[in-house]
């Protein structure tokens, strides 16, 4: 079961975040996990003569593997958005993945500024009108779940916008101008998945928009195209603090409602591009996962998902905390 770890290595504020030492290979920039280590504070431990590493800390630790982009950080199920790789008998993550996937992970706010807030927050229900999304229910269930994340924000002593609140369309782009004109400091888009023909697979995905210069997650797939952008979008001002949000969130997925885990990836969602706050979209589970769509069709484990989105800010909130006030936060500050 994922960990909630509450110290690391030394606080953002007592470490100078001097760019790491990197190789150019084939026209990218590799950091040497050697170099990942020393920056972060960590031990690292190489194993299976160098195809598999470990970067241990007081309370958190990464596995990585040669060849590979799926990692385990701190017990959770992370996507990088290119493989490891082996140079000189050394692994190495290409320097988008050691500042945008493992920094956020395992030291929050080293070499990023500490946000504010977050005091508003904008929870987006997927789909509505005559986009259905998966399915009618969908639109219907990413709804109530917004509705009841928001009163429990709310309680909490923030304040919630829904980008709709009731059944009706919205263009991606409106969603995340939404945000912006509301002067949103954090944005969560809930959906539900769905696989045709396929009435097993289940699980939780939280996704963060791609870092430019690295594919989407699904697009290393069998046939599938890549998919890699040279410009910046607005969301990838907030690369770092989207990833601590999307692990808070994947956390308590995974922990409180035993959420099978299939990963925090990335992705090219319209919806995330514009966004001027961290972000995240969260697959919430399967509607055609017979056993998952029966608990989701319950109220009370819609209200279960509400409440893991709701401690997963709350959480994103406290380690955001630590970091403006120089204290070390660990990989997340909840309980």
């Amino acid at each position: 079961m994922p960990s909630a770890p509450v110290s690391a290595a030394p606080a953002a504020s007592q470490r100078a975040a001097k760019p790491p030492a990197v190789k150019k290979v084939a026209g990218r920039e590799l950091v040497a996990l050697p170099e990942v280590a020393s920056r972060l504070g960590l031990r690292l431990t190489a194993t299976e003569r160098g195809r598999k590493a470990t970067l241990v800390g007081a309370e958190v630790r990464a596995e990585l593997e040669r060849d590979s982009r799926e990692i385990t950080a701190n017990g959770l199920r992370v996507f990088l958005g290119d493989p490891v790789t082996e140079s000189g008998g050394q692994l190495h993550v290409t320097r988008e993945d050691f500042e945008r996937a493992l920094t956020p992970l395992l030291s929050p706010g080293w070499g990023a500024p500490a946000p504010s807030g977050p005091k508003v927050v904008v929870l987006d229900p997927g789909h509505g009108g005559k986009d259905n999304g998966t399915s009618a229910n969908e639109k219907t269930y990413a709804l109530d779940v917004a509705r009841r994340a928001k009163a429990l924000l709310e309680k909490a002593g923030y304040r919630v916008i829904l980008t709709r609140e009731a059944d009706t369309y919205l263009e991606l782009t409106q969603r995340s101008a939404v945000a912006v004109a509301k002067g949103a400091q954090l944005f969560v888009s809930i959906h539900f998945n769905a696989l045709p023909n396929d009435a097993r697979t289940s699980g939780v995905e939280v996704f963060t928009f791609a870092p430019m210069l690295q594919r989407s997650t699904n697009s290393w797939g069998p046939r599938e195209a890549g998919d890699a952008e040279r410009e910046a979008a607005p969301a990838n001002r907030h690369d770092h603090w989207s990833s601590v949000l999307a692990h808070a969130v994947q956390r308590r997925f995974v922990q409180d409602l035993k959420s099978f885990d299939r990963g925090k990836k990335i992705a090219h969602w319209g919806v995330l591009r514009g966004l001027n706050c961290p972000g995240v979209l969260v697959e919430c589970g399967f509607l055609t996962s017979q056993q998952e769509a029966r608990k989701i069709a319950t109220a009370a484990h819609r209200q279960r998902i509400a409440e893991a989105i709701a401690e997963g800010v709350r959480d994103y909130a406290a380690t955001a905390e630590r970091s403006r006030a120089g204290r070390s936060a660990g990989p997340l500050a909840g309980p």
